[in-house]
């Protein structure tokens, strides 16, 4: 195992220490001291290199897979730290392009504390661009968490640290890291590893990104733990993701309250994320006649189809059959009616149940009685 007091100590070394890297140059701060962003398994230093910037990564303990990771990036036996000086050894390195900007945390960080709405919707949309990107890849990062998200000075995500990502020349084989427990499902395993490997840390992150977007108090009463919200050893006892459901739920949004419950799932490997992302801001049918008809799935949720065609997957707990235009249909304990393409046409107050419309007008069983609505919302008595 090596520190980083022994890296520091040998990069500082006036003679240089490398073995072929000879003309590197490290980044300084104001006081003189040489840069560096550290990391769980390594620290990386700026440096300049034939002109250009790059980072330098060294590692506390010896990895496998970095020259296949790497590739020409990855420099054998490179540099050499003292043990105990004059002793010493020569370790690995890997030098790639540095990524300038700031950590997601601390853009997020930023945004919470000035309740920007707008920036935390930015971060999301941006985050669910990169999911869907990741998602359909051949690889899987391995370690997917904000400190591993880099904002670029262009405002775009970049991912860094890819130590622990999984190629698909490495079918069979058995992960070398298990990641950051609190972005990974509790029953992770050196046995998974394959493309799905980010699916539940995809999930998690893109929800609570979503949520704080919506409501940024869910960082007042859930941000002092250690990962982004939600608790992801217990999922299922989670107040946080319990009461982000019912954030989802309640704005009728389908397809986020969907990701979300994929957290509850058994497997560490959800299965569901890359089709549930590919519908996120997608509209469905057309809003022309003939109207779809409701369907009932394998899965036990309710979708919609024009006569073959699979029109809105299935995403509901519950529904009717559309009638003048719109369909009720049931997200956990929340009623809605949708148009065609998805979109919530009309939210139902907290009720037990409803009928479609007919003339006009459904109706609505509610804790305070029953009464009709219009497409406006406006309740009428019976």
């Amino acid at each position: 195992m090596f520190t980083l007091r022994q890296y520091l100590f040998s990069v500082e070394d006036p003679y240089g220490l490398f073995r072929t890297l000879e003309d590197i140059e490290f980044e300084r701060d104001a006081t003189g001291r040489i840069r560096y962003r550290i990391g769980n398994s390594a620290v990386s230093f700026p440096v300049r290199y034939n002109g250009e910037r790059y980072a330098l990564r060294c590692y506390f303990n010896p990895r496998r897979n970095l020259r296949r990771i790497y590739q020409a990036g990855y420099y054998e036996r490179e540099l050499f730290i003292y043990d105990a000086p004059p002793r010493g050894r020569w370790v690995d390195v890997v030098l790639i392009p540095w990524v300038e900007g700031e950590e997601l945390t601390m853009v997020l960080l930023r945004a919470l504390e000035e309740q920007n709405k707008c920036l935390l919707a930015t971060l999301s949309a941006q985050f669910d661009s990169l999911a869907t990107a990741l998602l359909q890849a051949p690889w899987a990062h391995g370690d997917l968490k904000p400190e591993n998200i880099i904002v670029d000075t262009g405002g775009a995500l970049q991912l860094i640290d890819r130590d622990g990502m999984f190629l698909p020349e490495m079918a069979g084989e058995q992960s070398p890291e298990l990641g950051t427990a609190a972005y990974q499902h509790p029953l992770r395993t050196a046995e998974l590893f394959d493309a799905t490997l980010d699916d539940y840390s995809v999930a998690l992150l893109s929800t609570a990104l979503h949520a704080l977007s919506l409501d940024p108090t869910l960082h007042t009463r859930y941000g002092h733990r250690e990962g982004l919200i939600i608790d992801s050893r217990h999922p299922a006892e989670d107040e946080a993701l319990n009461e982000i459901l019912h954030l989802f739920a309640r704005n009728g949004l389908a397809v986020r309250y969907r990701i979300a419950r994929t957290l509850l799932r058994r497997r560490p490997n959800t299965l569901l994320c890359r089709p549930l992302f590919e519908l996120l801001g997608k509209p469905f049918a057309s809003i022309e006649e003939p109207w779809p008809e409701l369907f009932f799935s394998e899965e036990g949720l309710w979708g919609f189809r024009r006569e073959e065609e699979v029109v809105i997957p299935p995403l509901y707990d519950e529904g009717y059959d559309f009638s003048e235009g719109v369909a009720a249909v049931r997200l956990g304990d929340y009623w809605h009616f949708i148009d065609p393409t998805g979109r919530v046409a009309l939210h139902c107050p907290p009720c037990r149940g409803v009928k479609p419309f007919r003339n006009g007008h459904a109706i609505l069983y509610t804790d305070e009685g029953d009464f009709r609505i219009d497409l406006a919302g406006n309740r009428f008595e019976f």
